[in-house]
C-alpha cells in the first residue's frame, strides 16, 4: 500500500515529487537479531562489561548502540581480561579461537549464525570423507576465515570467480566438495559452481544452498525493483558483504545510479535530481532506523510517495543463544555447533 511521508512544515507544496519503492524484505535477518540479542542478554545477566570478539554483525550503528550499553569490542582474545564474559560474532570463529578461549578459562558464548554453523559441519564432513574443500566466497571475510579454520592447513581453497577455479592446482580427477559463503551473490556463486562442475568429475554439493534465505530474498527483491527505478539506495556498510552484493545486484539489473550508504548523512541528494523513482533496500545487518532516517532525509527535498513492494514477512527464527550455558571445554566445530544451536 502506498503512503505519503510526513513533510517538513511549510515546505510540502514546493517540493518535487519522488516515488520510493521500498524493498521487502529488507534489513535484519533472524541470525543478526539472534546475535544482537545474545550480547544484550549477556549484559543483562552478567552485567557490563561484556566483551565481543570482532563486530557482532557488520554494522557500526549496531556496534555503537551495544557499546553504549556496556559491550566492549576487541579484535582478539588477548585483549580480554581473565574471568571476563565473551561473545563470539555471528560470522563464526576458527577452531583455534575456541581452543584459546577454553585454554584461558574464559566464559564465552558463540553467537554464530546457525546457517554458518551448518556450513562448518558440512566442510568437516567433506574433509573427513577425503574430499578437498572449495570455499566460494571472499578471501579474508570473517565467515570464510572461520570456515577454513575448522580444517587442517591446506585442506581447503578459496575461490571467488570462474578464473579462480581455472587457476586451481588440484587435479581434475580429485574428489572435491564445495561450500558457499552465506552472504555471497547468488548469481556469482552459480557461475563459480558451473566452472567447478565443468572442470571436476567428482564434485559433492551442499544438500541445499549455503546462501542464506535472507541474502537470497534481499537480492531477489532488489533485482526485481532496480529496473523500475532511476536510482537505488542500499542502506549498509561498505565492509558488509551482503550490503555490497545488494549494490552489485542492483547495478547488474540495469540501474546505473546506485548508492551504498551507511547513514542518511552519507546520502548524495544531488545525484537524485533527475530521478522520478528511487528503490530503497537494506542489508541484513542494517537496522530499520537507518532506512527511516534515509526516508526522512529524502522528505526534506521531495514530496514522497512510498510503496512497499515484495514479500513483507519472513518466518525464519532461530533459538536464542543460551547465555547461561555452563562454561565447559569445547573445541573446533563442536564448540560452534553446541553453543550456537543449544
Amino acid at each position: 500500500m502506498g503512503w505519503t511521508a510526513a513533510l517538513p512544515s511549510g515546505t510540502g507544496g514546493s517540493l518535487p515529487a519522488l516515488r520510493v519503492l521500498l524493498a521487502a524484505p529488507r534489513g535484519f535477518c533472524a541470525g543478526v537479531r539472534r546475535a544482537i540479542e545474545a550480547v544484550e542478554t549477556a549484559l543483562s545477566r552478567h552485567g557490563a562489561p561484556v566483551y565481543v570478539r570482532r563486530a557482532i554483525v557488520h554494522n557500526l550503528t549496531v556496534v555503537r548502540a551495544l557499546e553504549a550499553k556496556g559491550a566492549i569490542f576487541v579484535e582478539e582474545l588477548d585483549e580480554v581480561p581473565q574471568g571476563a564474559v565473551v561473545i563470539m560474532s555471528a560470522h563464526g570463529i576458527p577452531a583455534v579461537v575456541a581452543a584459546e578461549a577454553d585454554r584461558r578459562g574464559l566464559t564465552w558464548f558463540d553467537a554464530i549464525c546457525p546457517l554458518v554453523a551448518k556450513v562448518h559441519r558440512e566442510v568437516v564432513r567433506h574433509h573427513r570423507s577425503g574430499r578437498h574443500v572449495i570455499l566460494i566466497g571472499h578471501r579474508g571475510h570473517p565467515e570464510i576465515v572461520g570456515t577454513i579454520g575448522q580444517l587442517p592447513a591446506g585442506a581447503a581453497s578459496v575461490v571467488a570467480s570462474a578464473q579462480d577455479v581455472a587457476a586451481l592446482s588440484i587435479p581434475g580427477d580429485a574428489p572435491i566438495a564445495y561450500a558457499v559463503q552465506t552472504t555471497y551473490s547468488v548469481d556469482e556463486a552459480a557461475e563459480v559452481i558451473a566452472a567447478l562442475t565443468a572442470r571436476y568429475a567428482d564434485v559433492a554439493a551442499p544438500p541445499r544452498s549455503d546462501i542464506c534465505y535472507a541474502t537470497t530474498n534481499r537480492q531477489a527483491a532488489i533485482r526485481a525493483l532496480a529496473p523500475l527505478a532511476d536510482a537505488v539506495i542500499v542502506a549498509g556498510e561498505h565492509f558488509s558483504s551482503n550490503a555490497c552484493r545488494l549494490a552489485e545486484v542492483a547495478r547488474a539489473a540495469g540501474c546505473a545510479s546506485v548508492q551504498l550508504v551507511a547513514s542518511a548523512g552519507a546520502l548524495d541528494l544531488d545525484a537524485l535530481r533527475q530521478a522520478g523513482t528511487v528503490a530503497v533496500t537494506a542489508a541484513a545487518s542494517t537496522p530499520e532506523e537507518t532506512v527511516d532516517a534515509i526516508l526522512a532525509r529524502l522528505a526534506t527535498r521531495y514530496r514522497l510517495t512510498i510503496e512497499e513492494v515484495g514479500q513483507v514477512a519472513e518466518a525464519a527464527a532461530f533459538k536464542p543463544v543460551r547465555i547461561d550455558y555452563p562454561a565447559i571445554s569445547l573445541s573446533g566445530t563442536a564448540a560452534s555447533a553446541s553453543r550456537a544451536l543449544s
